[in-house]
């Protein structure tokens, strides 16, 4: 391209030059009268607009669509087209839902793939006709003299040139138009044919609807043998044809293996980050953990496999039996070290049982010898659900949720049983299927919660011990609220893969997205409940968060003086009311509603304040002016409207005294602030101590003597004592005589006002005991 225009510009600035010569020399021959100027300005501004023209083409023409990927890709589509045909044709009356679920969603995958290319080749086609359009538009070279001068040559070798790089180019374009079209034309009948294939499995997936009511079969007392079936010749082909399908799903759904990944990274480097934390600080506590262990390669397995089904909920049968295979040998590895040998030889039972039955309903066959197989394994499957919840789940430490998905699968296996022996075998093979996938699923969450728990434990004994708190605490504080929300949490994930097992998946979503996204009016506002309920959704989660955030940095109520705790427990407001605000700014824009509607809405809140809200308001405002304030910290000894208490919790509207009694006072946040605040530890702990002692001489008649005895024995026993602060010296002053009794008050200083009653009490046992020694005597 880049010798045609510089060749195109040499050949007008040749006849621009020359047209100029001619004009200045004024030596032009005379012509006839009518006959034609043979060069003139207007010639040479064609060919330079013609070349301009013909450039911007050519570089345009480059960058259309290039359908090379597509070309390359297309072909696979086409087979994956063909493979799903071939499979719905070979359909029997033994309907494999699974497999028709995952044809849906390649198909589905396949459609959206063929739209987007034909809104490109669309494109492509418009840009090429446009072009076509404007090569077509440029003016073809005039009529020349007969006998032309030299600039009129140099003119018409312009010409020439110039039609040639036309014609290039027009080739060029024609041939990226014709390949276009083609493709758009294999693109098109590859969309009809998966339109064709997409009615053709749903009529299929209607027809099971229907075919599974009724008996496929005769029932299994009247059924009789029938002769194996002739081996099938197309055998390879129907294999290539499942290997064609199962690469192109793969292919199409990579980020889910990206999304597995991910997620095991993050767990098992969280929990090997924190074990590394606890083992650099050699902390001799017991962790009381079932099934984490340091180094959590099974444990990740167990997570990463437990999630993997809930990200596609209609993967190829194989590729759902490996995922099954995959968790039931992390679930060995995990209770090989956890469960006692009985509880463990029974789990190797059940994996055996998972796989003979998988292996089975596998099998495409029916007769009568598969049916009383599955019959005799569907009985079993009731005796292991009963045994798991009479024995194993107690020995094996599994937790409740155990118990109701145990019961699901003893009642679909006794479905599975009823229908084998009524001939309706397609309904009895996923119910047999669905139930015990739905067990070793939910095992496998109920390990899953017990990971997460464990592994935020560990995470909430590294963050006290790293801020120099105290490695125990209180576990079944925090286990109980994050057991019930990771219940929900596994309850919701095994209930949309339980549902997509029964094919009654779409159906549910489909009614409860109906419900959720009608339009519904209330007066002139439009609303849907799905905006309304994710309102509300996104305000508890906020809640919830705000509440609980603390523990994830060690925080768990109990007694904790280390300075970072204190200086923990300030930010942690700063972010619990930035959750606060994001929650409600969040749930604000879920409502849907514009935000003249919003104002109106504030504004009956603004009524509302002026009417009898001012005290929470001003709780609130308060709360964010302590935040930056910040005029104590948790874990201050405070003072405040005649209580006293160390400051546990600093929140939004009201703050958290623990006396030293023990009893909690909630204190409203406004009062902290408006009322007289007396901070015994705002830049120490230490607090002066006053004793009042009375004291006998005893034996001894010598009274200044017996005072001065009883000073230095006073004295040392307060120096002596490790809570005491040895810098600033004790005062011990006369404060009364009476008779023979002397009433001593005694000024000291402790190092922690936490332990002001203990000193007080160790350091008046000390004092006795010193006294008795010299004779003197406490009254």
């Amino acid at each position: 391209m880049l010798k045609f225009s510089c060749f195109g510009v040499l050949l007008v600035l040749l006849v621009l030059l020359a047209t100029g010569a001619r004009a200045q020399s004024g030596a032009a021959p005379l012509r006839a009268a009518g006959a034609p100027d043979t060069v003139t300005h207007d010639d040479a501004h064609r060919i330079e607009m013609g070349y301009t023209t013909l450039s911007g083409i050519s570089g345009q023409v480059r960058d259309v669509y290039d359908p090379r990927d597509l070309a390359e890709a297309l072909p696979g589509v086409c087979e994956t087209l063909k493979a799903i045909q071939h499979g719905v044709e070979e359909t029997d009356q033994v309907v494999d839902l699974k497999q028709l679920q995952m044809c849906q969603l390649m198909l589905a995958t396949a459609q959206d793939q063929l739209v987007q290319w034909r809104t490109a080749l669309g494109g492509a086609h418009e840009a090429l006709e446009a072009m076509q359009a404007r090569l077509k538009a440029l003016p073809g070279p005039p009529a020349r003299a007969p006998h032309p001068d030299a600039a009129a040559l140099t003119l018409e070798r312009a010409d020439s040139a110039l039609q040639g790089r036309q014609g290039l180019i027009a080739g060029l374009l024609t041939k990226r138009f014709q390949r276009v079209k083609a493709l758009q034309t294999q693109v098109a009948a590859s969309y009809i044919h998966s339109l064709e294939l997409e009615d053709k499995v749903g009529d299929l997936m209607r027809r099971f609807g229907r075919t599974t009511i009724k008996a496929a079969y005769p029932p299994l007392w009247a059924a009789r043998p029938v002769p194996p079936p002739p081996p099938d010749p197309d055998a390879a082909q129907d294999e290539m044809y499942q290997r064609e399908i199962i690469g192109y799903y793969f292919a199409n759904n990579w980020d889910n293996w990206a999304y597995m990944a991910l997620i095991g990274a993050v767990f098992y480097g969280w929990v090997a980050f924190n074990y590394r934390r606890v083992n650099k600080r050699a902390l001799a506590v017991e962790l009381p953990f079932h099934y984490l262990r340091p180094g959590p390669v099974a444990a990740t397995l167990v997570v990463v496999f437990s999630l993997a089904p809930a990200l596609e909920l209609h993967p190829p049968p194989v590729y759902l039996a490996l995922l099954q295979v995959l968790l039931l040998g992390a679930l060995t590895a995990v209770f090989a070290r956890s469960w006692p040998r009985g509880a463990f030889w029974y789990w190797l039972g059940l994996v055996a049982f998972f796989v003979a039955l998988a292996l089975l309903n596998a099998n495409a066959a029916a007769g009568l010898l598969v049916r009383w197989a599955l019959l005799l394994l569907d009985v079993v499957a009731v005796g292991i659900g009963a045994v798991l919840l009479r024995r194993v789940r107690h020995a094996a430490k599994l937790p409740p949720f155990v118990v109701p998905i145990t019961g699901v699968f003893m009642a679909l296996s006794a479905l599975a049983v009823a229908c084998n022996v009524l001939g309706r075998l397609s309904l009895a093979k996923m119910f047999s299927t669905t139930a015990i996938f739905g067990l070793t699923q939910g095992i496998g969450l109920a390990v899953l919660i017990e990971l997460l728990t464990e592994a935020f434990l560990l995470q909430v004994l590294c963050s006290r011990t790293a801020a120099g708190g105290a490695a125990s605490f209180d576990y079944d504080k925090i286990g109980p609220p994050l057991l019930r929300l990771l219940t929900a949490v596994a309850a919701g994930l095994w209930g949309l893969v339980f549902t997509s097992n029964l094919n009654l998946y779409a159906s549910l979503y489909g009614a409860a997205q109906h419900f959720l996204t009608a339009s519904r009016l209330l007066g002139s506002i439009e609303f849907t409940l799905g905006n309304i309920v994710l309102f509300f959704v996104i305000l508890y989660v906020s809640a919830q968060l705000q509440q609980y955030i603390g523990y994830f940095f060690g925080e768990v109520g109990n007694a904790d003086d280390t300075p970072n705790a204190r200086h923990r427990g300030s930010w942690l407001v700063g972010l619990r009311l930035l959750l606060v605000i994001v929650g409600f700014t969040l749930a604000t824009a879920a409502t849907g509603l514009p935000l003249t509607k919003i104002a109106i809405v504030f504004g009956a809140l603004s009524v509302g304040i002026g009417l009898g809200l001012q005290s929470i308001v001003n709780n609130f405002v308060s709360g964010v002016v302590l935040i930056f304030e910040r005029p104590f910290h948790v874990g201050d000894f405070i003072e405040v409207a005649g209580k006293s208490g160390r400051v546990q919790d600093i929140g939004i509207r009201s703050s958290k005294l623990t006396s030293v009694t023990g009893s909690e006072i909630i204190v409203p946040n406004g009062d902290l602030l408006s009322g007289h605040v007396i901070n015994w530890t705002r830049t120490n702990d230490h607090v002066r101590v006053d004793l009042l002692l009375k004291i006998t001489p005893g034996v001894d008649p010598d009274g200044p003597t017996a005072l001065q005895t009883a000073r230095e024995q006073i004295e040392e026993e307060i120096k002596a004592s490790p809570y005491t602060m040895h810098t600033l010296a004790p005062e011990i002053l006369l404060n009364n005589v009476n008779g023979q009794v002397y009433e001593l008050r005694v000024l000291f200083w402790i190092t922690n006002i936490r332990q002001q009653e203990l000193t007080k009490s160790e350091i008046l046992a000390g004092i006795y005991r010193r006294f008795t020694t010299q004779g003197l005597v406490l009254s």
